[in-house]
């Protein structure tokens, strides 16, 4: 019998950009390549998504204030109680779901308690459910809020978020983790089995193509890489440790930021109340995957300025795939603590540190790997880290 595998998430995965996209779709893959039937169903987070098949469109705004009176940065904890309580959503939502699936993979907690009540109502509770934590979501969610809302309030909604997120993990008969630090935490909240999948990179290539692409970006200076999605954490952490003077860069160097992180960042004016850095920065956005290769190849270093959240960083498997230096935080460096000591890494949790490390990288000569540092970074490849999935699988079926 082929066991069926419904994965329900908040994202598209057709095209997938950011890390919580590329996760899903890497498991997704990882699962039909070991055999299983796999159905991907959810719910748009946001308004931003592309229509997708299988997902119910992003619910309109006065949705979400029915559930919370305020649901700024909360919309993924009032999608989590709409589809759970509301008949209308919920039954929208399940009919989207074609096959009978021996497996519910919910990606994050927003769609447990939808799954939960799905299995018991149209399953007779005969799934296993598994729960994918991406992060310690309350605790995330507390650095996301602070900027926004009074100590209190910040409190009453992580305390939301951690109700959604405890339930997820003591409702599932197996969770997937991604780092050590996470996967140590959520086994001592369960019995059931916990085990570690990381976040990992795919190989690129490198063309005449992405070369060209990359360095009409780069008019061929010498630069550091930053390449991010537009959550907030990731803005925050550039504005944490650069916002307050700038001058690690010659005026011949450049600090090229790519991803949905350059739009956030150049629309901030903490970018331009130093004028070094605003002089330093150039915005390239959303880039394609191929003018993405060619800039992992021709950069001189890559900087990992991440100071919140839990969980692992897909861009700091790529940083060390791509085999040049890199410039990261303790924070950017979690599950991948082993590489922390290898040649080229080097590790900054100040603004004044990670800016001097910058100026020495920027002005050191390129970085040669060992063939021994080199062959241990091919367990941030997703074969590797997506390795212990199949398994799992079997021994919960």
């Amino acid at each position: 019998m082929k066991v069926k595998i419904l994965v329900l998430c908040t994202y598209p995965i057709d095209e997938p950009r950011h890390g919580g996209q590329i996760r899903v779709r890497k498991i997704v893959d990882n699962y039909r390549q070991s055999g299983f039937q796999v159905e991907v169903a959810g719910v748009l987070g946001s308004d931003s998504y592309l229509v997708s098949d299988g997902f119910e469109p992003s619910p309109p705004p006065e949705a979400l204030a029915k559930i919370l009176d305020n649901p700024f940065l909360m919309e993924d904890v009032a999608i989590a109680q709409l589809y759970a309580k509301d008949e209308k959503y919920f039954n929208s939502l399940a009919k989207k779901i074609k096959q009978v699936p021996d497996i519910i993979h919910i990606e994050q907690p927003w769609l447990f308690s939808f799954a939960q009540r799905y299995n018991k109502e149209h399953l007779r509770a005969n799934a296993k459910l598994i729960y994918g934590a991406q992060n310690i979501e309350y605790q995330l969610k507390d650095a996301i809020l602070k900027p926004y809302f009074s100590t209190e309030q910040v409190r009453l909604r992580k305390e939301q978020v951690k109700k959604l997120e405890m339930s997820a993990v003591t409702g599932a008969d197996g969770v997937i983790s991604v780092s050590k630090h996470d996967q140590e935490w959520l086994t001592k909240q369960v019995q059931v089995p916990v085990i570690l999948a990381p976040n990992g990179v795919s190989q690129w290539q490198i063309t005449a193509q992405s070369i060209d692409e990359a360095n009409q970006i780069t008019q061929h200076q010498k630069c550091a890489f930053f390449c991010a999605s537009g959550h907030p954490p990731n803005v925050t952490g550039f504005f944490d440790l650069f916002s307050d003077g700038f001058g690690s860069l010659d005026k011949q160097q450049k600090l090229i930021i790519a991803g949905g992180a350059g739009h956030a960042i150049e629309r901030d004016e903490r970018v331009y109340q130093s004028v070094n850095l605003a002089a330093s920065v150039t915005i390239a956005g959303i880039v394609s995957d191929t003018c993405l290769s060619g800039l992992l190849h021709i950069v001189h270093c890559i900087i990992l300025p991440i100071t919140q959240g839990g969980g692992t960083n897909l861009k700091t498997a790529e940083a060390l795939w791509s085999g040049h230096h890199i410039i990261a935080t303790s924070t950017a460096m979690r599950g991948f603590e082993g590489f922390i000591e290898q040649q080229g890494v080097h590790i900054a949790d100040t603004p004044a540190m990670f800016k001097q490390q910058l100026r020495r990288v920027m002005q050191a000569p390129p970085l040669k790997l060992s063939q021994q540092d080199r062959a241990s970074r091919a367990s941030v490849l997703w074969e590797q880290c997506l390795k212990p999935l199949e398994t799992f699988i079997r021994n919960l079926v």
